[in-house]
């Protein structure tokens, strides 16, 4: 399934922290750098690129990437911050 920000969602810096902003709702959702990471390679692609991105980045099992990712894309998803294109 290919992923992208909702509607009116956009990705902004606060400080140096990666956050997630809604315009629709005036709403921030922080996100950690692995996260944020896996945000990045998700979007426009999907899971496994997110996954792919977190073993490249910080070295975990290909297993622990893909259940850090289905998790965050569970989380925004149901914040309906991510959408399936």
């Amino acid at each position: 399934m290919i992923l992208r920000l909702a509607r009116g969602v956009e990705r902004i810096d606060a400080d140096g922290s990666p956050m997630l902003f809604n315009t629709r709702t005036g709403g921030y959702f922080a996100l950690n750098d692995s996260a944020a990471t896996a945000l990045t390679a998700l979007i426009g692609h999907g899971e496994p690129e997110g996954a792919a991105a977190l073993v490249d980045t910080y070295g975990i099992t290909t297993d622990q990437a893909a259940a850090d990712v289905r998790a965050l894309t569970e989380s925004l998803t149901g914040h309906r911050l991510l959408e399936a294109r």
